[in-house]
């Protein structure tokens, strides 16, 4: 299971998962009213994008997140790969809304983490056209997964991926969780990426970091 391949994808460490759209659109109302508040905060990576990872900047919203993350059970398929003391521990949530990208950005979001951190991404407005994810096939070469609703994406170590380049009116807007192991001796490796995405990261045991970047 170090790394797993997946066949139709033909790339490592990745999977597609089933989305229940019925907690997607319970969620959506409270996420667009919040928006513009100090319950989020934005951050632009320095990509050849307008891409904006929007995420929890509060203990109240965070539990969003993790409510929602809780009830779509997303962790239950790599749960068997985690080393776990009580369960798959919510590390961070975010929007994740792009209009533009002039070219690629690929990167990994996890290195030798032992498998224990995941990324999961999927649709909640698919933009016009309808955006995709680029990624690594396992002889380097370039594939490309669209994005579908009801459907969402999951990879671990050294899957290497980027937004494809378009231009989409609307813009696509992503649902996106970090997620992995509740022990703390993997967190050296996971915060690599982890600690970084977003002010408010919950660490796997439990407690939060608070960055306060706009301070």
């Amino acid at each position: 299971m170090f790394p797993f391949h997946n066949a139709k994808l033909d790339a490592l460490n990745v999977l597609e998962v089933d989305i229940d759209l019925r907690h997607i659109n319970k969620f959506k109302p409270s996420l667009a009213s919040n928006l513009n508040t100090a319950d989020f905060h934005v951050e632009h990576p320095p990509w050849q994008s307008d891409i904006q990872w929007i995420s929890p900047n509060t203990l109240t919203m965070f539990k969003a997140f993790r409510d929602l993350f809780e009830a779509l059970h997303i962790a239950d398929t790599v749960r068997p790969l985690l080393d776990l003391e009580q369960g798959p521990r919510l590390y961070s949530g975010f929007l994740v809304r792009r209009g533009h990208c002039s070219a690629p950005t690929f990167h990994e979001d996890w290195v030798d983490t032992y498998q224990q951190a995941f990324t999961l991404i999927t649709p909640l407005q698919l933009g016009e056209p309808p955006a995709a994810l680029l990624y690594r096939k396992t002889d380097g070469s370039e594939g490309r997964y669209p994005y579908k609703l009801g459907k969402g994406i999951i990879f671990g170590d050294k899957f290497v991926h980027s937004t494809e380049p378009g231009i989409c009116a609307p813009p696509v807007e992503l649902l996106s969780f970090t997620f992995g192991t509740d022990k703390m001796q993997y967190w050296d490796r996971i915060s690599r990426t982890g600690a970084y995405q977003g002010n408010l990261v919950r660490r796997p045991d439990g407690s939060f970091l608070y960055h306060n970047f706009d301070a």
